[in-house]
């Protein structure tokens, strides 16, 4: 895919190149522009015609670089702020982990210390075998 970007930016070069070789006469010659507004005028010195349409590229590459930089810096911060939005999930993860772990180990222990039993305790149960 790399490789077919750069043969069509290649071939976009050349048939550009082409274009101005083939009119060459037309980007050679110079020509002056001129502004006239009703309460401003205004002419420029006489430049070749190929100055004027880079002016032009360069102006409009430009105004589309800044009118993007607002998309870009709004795309950046919705990635930070869902980059922090996994990151307190992840933590909140791994706490719900450590409380899972400490609930099984307290599961896996006795809840009451093995001893003998107390016979005075009301709370034990009678033992099924008959007394000799």
């Amino acid at each position: 895919m790399k490789k077919l970007k750069y043969a069509f930016w290649l071939l976009i070069v050349v048939l550009a190149a082409v274009v101005v070789f083939q009119n060459k006469g037309f980007f050679i010659v110079e020509r002056s522009f001129k502004l006239n507004l009703y309460f401003f005028k205004y002419a420029s010195p006489e430049l070749p015609t190929a100055l004027y349409y880079f002016a032009v590229f360069l102006i409009g590459f430009l105004l589309c670089y800044f009118f993007s930089l607002s998309a870009k810096f709004r795309t950046r911060k919705t990635v930070r702020q869902l980059n922090e939005q996994l990151a307190a999930k992840d933590r909140r993860i791994s706490e719900l982990d450590s409380e899972l772990a400490a609930a099984g180990k307290a599961q896996q222990a006795p809840a009451m210390p093995a001893g003998p039993k107390d016979a005075a305790d009301p709370q034990s149960e009678p033992s099924a075998e008959p007394e000799k």
